[in-house]
């Protein structure tokens, strides 16, 4: 295992040297469009507001009408199964025309499509928890328990995984915390950077003849985990993570495996139209990304030499009727702006080996988790001095804000899920994720197209 060298100003050098003139002069257009108009609108009704999040990605595209509208819960949950086969046929044939189901009447059969219409009543048979317990503690540091994994062994009151394994040879390149950095409180009061637990509801598509699915109940957990590809401070007596100001411009180095690939099952290949790719999210070979996200940065482009590689595996049983599973993540990253475009494109994946999708299921605005993809989408919501980015450490970098990742399953199944972070061409700049509550979900999605089993706004 070759450990990279922490003699960051060589390696600062050569990267700063060698690519300033064409990467500089990238920056200052970037950060010329970017910090003016383009933050202007990510933080103000383009991204947040109503046209990103709002009416195209949130509300038609991806919440409406495929995911939660006609396809997902439109017809086929809730017209047809639901409406049609049990009250059409059920109530209103054999119920209302039979004598002998008197008992089974409006009254009784409306009680029970109430239940099987919502993910936190066991729709389906759908045995997820519908409340989930608290066990972790940023004292213990436990990376699975502070995601809400693993809070006992019980599965109707946690998220149950086995064969879990951290590899990262430096306890310091991760963190369980209470918060990260020193932003002001968002809208819960909470600090922004911190464990959430409100449960998220898919929004509504506008249509009345759509039905929505209760919020999924909430992962109480209390804490967050930090994966980096540098190392990461000690939390604060209350458990927050508050890093000197532009810290992760230097400590880029975790003392983690560097080369040699991307880990096991992950591959950039494609996995789409059984390996040939050109349809995303379908036709999965179950072995190569099923999104062909990955390939046009790992493969077209040659960016595929990882540093500072850290990682961590799980096996999950599906509980019985559930269909899907979701998580928060945030990205930060102080290759930005500097060097974006460049094969210093630090990367974020989490892969799924599901029997409904095998491949790489964070995105944000389509785009994977890498700075030049993400900045393509416009998805860096906080940039430069932005004041959300104080105490992280990325401060005059970027970060995306919190977003919700979602992935489909098979009920009953057993399948591998692996987060995975790296420097990519250096050990210099350090880049983060933030992952918490991870929760299954009833109703699940269908794999077609990146938000309809991608991401969704926290």
């Amino acid at each position: 295992m070759a450990c990279a060298d922490d003699t960051n100003d060589a390696g600062g050098n050569d990267e700063i040297g060698n690519e300033s003139s064409d990467t500089i002069g990238n920056e200052d257009t970037t950060e010329s469009t970017t910090n003016g108009e383009e933050q202007g609108e990510t933080m103000g009704e383009t991204t947040m507001g109503e046209t990103t999040m709002g009416e195209e990605t949130m509300g038609e595209e991806t919440m409406g009408e495929t995911t939660m509208g006609e396809t997902t819960m439109g017809e086929e949950t809730m017209g047809e199964e639901t409406m049609g086969e049990t009250q059409g046929e059920e109530t209103m044939g054999e119920e209302t025309m039979g004598e002998t189901q008197g008992e089974e009447t409006m009254g009784e059969t409306m009680g029970e499509e109430d239940t099987t219409t919502s993910t936190t009543g066991q729709n389906n048979g759908c045995e997820a928890p519908a409340q989930y317990v608290d066990c972790d503690d940023f004292q213990t540091n436990d990376a699975f328990e502070a995601i809400g994994v693993n809070c006992g062994a019980d599965p109707t009151s946690t998220v149950v995984a086995n064969n879990v394994t951290m590899n990262s040879n430096n306890t310091n390149a991760w963190r369980v915390a209470t918060g990260f950095g020193s932003a002001p409180g968002d809208n819960f009061g909470n600090l922004l950077w911190a464990a959430n637990d409100d449960a998220w509801q898919p929004p509504d598509d506008g249509d009345p003849n759509t039905p929505l699915p209760d919020p999924i109940p909430a992962n109480t957990s209390s804490t967050i985990l930090i994966l980096s590809t540098g190392v990461v401070a000690q939390p604060n007596g209350q458990g927050v993570v508050v890093e000197q100001n532009g810290s992760q411009g230097g400590n880029g180095d975790n003392q983690n495996e560097d080369n040699g690939g991307l880990p096991a099952p992950l591959s950039a290949q494609y996995g789409s139209n059984m390996g040939a790719g050109g349809t995303p999210f379908m036709d999965c070979d179950l072995v190569n990304d099923c999104s062909d996200s990955l390939y046009n940065h790992w493969v077209v482009n040659g960016w595929n030499n990882p540093n500072d590689k850290l990682w961590m595996t799980m096996n999950l049983t599906v509980p019985v009727g559930t269909e899907g599973y979701i998580f928060d993540f945030a990205y930060f990253s102080s290759e930005f702006p500097s060097w974006y475009n460049t094969q210093y494109n630090d990367l974020f994946i989490a892969w799924s080996t599901s029997e409904s999708y095998t491949g790489n299921i964070t995105f944000v605005n389509d785009a994977p988790l890498t700075i030049t993809s993400l900045e393509d989408a416009g998805a860096f919501q906080y940039k430069d001095n932005a004041p959300e980015l104080a105490g992280t450490g990325f401060e005059g970098n970027a970060g995306t804000g919190w977003f919700v990742a979602r992935g489909s399953a098979v009920p009953e199944e057993t399948f591998e899920l692996t987060f995975f972070i790296a420097d990519m061409a250096d050990s210099v700049l350090a880049t983060g994720v933030l992952l918490d509550n991870f929760r299954w979900e009833c109703t699940g999605c269908i794999p077609s197209e990146v938000n309809s089993c991608g991401i969704q706004p926290q």
